[in-house]
C-alpha cells in the first residue's frame, strides 16, 4: 500500500499554499489552506473502507516554556495534533486533487468541498468554533523543532466505523484498530520559525 503527493516528496517541505499560515516578508499571514493532492494505491484484498488522516506529532505541550533564545526547545515533550480526519471512504476513491477538500480559512471551519466520507472535527476547533475537514500547518513561529506532518491512509475490513461525526481521533483510532488491513504514510515538513525556512 502506498500514498503519494504531487505537491511534496516524502520528508520534503510542504508548499505554503497547502498551509494554514505562512511567512510573508518575515511576518505571519494566513495562507491559501489548500489540501495537498494525494493518491493512494495497493489496497489489500478485502478492503471495504479507507480512513485518511493528517497528524502533526510535533506540537509542543507547553508553549510558555522557552529556552534562553526565546524559543520552544526542540526536545520539549510533544503531542499529536489532528489537521484532517475522514473515515468511511469508499475504496473506489483513490485520489483527492489539490484544493478539492479545502480552500481558504474560515473562522467557524468549513465543509468538505468533495464529500468522500465522514469528515471529522479537527484540532483547530475550540470553544464555539468547530473546524472540519482539512486545515493545514500553522506551527508556532518560536518553535525550535521542525514539524513533520503525517498524511496517513488505512485500509479497513469494515464498510463503516459506525461513529458519529463528533468522534475524535482517539475514538476513531480505537474503533478501527482491529480492522486495519494495511496502512501507508507520507510525511511533509513545515515551520514558521524564520531560521528554519528553506533556502
Amino acid at each position: 500500500m502506498k500514498i503519494t503527493s504531487q505537491d511534496f516528496e516524502h520528508g520534503q517541505w510542504i508548499p505554503s499554499e497547502c498551509a494554514y499560515g505562512q511567512l510573508v516578508d518575515g511576518q505571519f499571514a494566513l495562507a491559501a489552506n489548500l489540501n495537498p493532492q494525494l493518491s493512494w494505491s495497493g489496497l489489500p484484498e478485502g478492503t471495504q473502507s479507507v480512513v485518511l488522516a493528517c497528524i502533526d506529532p510535533d506540537v509542543p505541550t507547553d508553549r510558555n516554556a522557552l529556552n534562553e533564545d526565546g524559543e520552544i526547545p526542540a526536545d520539549q515533550p510533544r503531542r499529536d495534533f489532528v489537521h484532517w480526519l475522514v473515515w468511511d471512504i469508499d475504496p473506489s476513491v483513490s485520489e483527492l486533487q489539490k484544493g478539492e477538500a479545502s480552500v481558504g480559512n474560515e473562522k467557524s471551519g468549513k465543509r468538505f468541498a468533495k464529500h468522500v466520507g465522514v469528515e471529522a472535527i479537527n484540532d483547530y476547533s475550540g470553544g464555539d468554533e468547530i473546524h472540519r475537514g482539512y486545515d493545514g500547518p500553522c506551527p508556532p513561529g518560536i518553535d525550535a523543532r521542525m514539524h513533520g506532518y503525517e498524511f496517513r491512509v488505512y485500509a479497513l475490513d469494515v464498510k463503516t466505523l459506525a461513529l458519529p461525526d463528533t468522534a475524535r481521533w482517539n475514538e476513531v483510532r480505537q474503533r478501527m484498530a482491529p480492522h486495519v488491513l494495511a496502512s501507508a504514510t507520507i510525511q511533509g515538513i513545515y515551520s514558521l520559525n524564520p531560521r528554519l525556512q528553506p533556502l
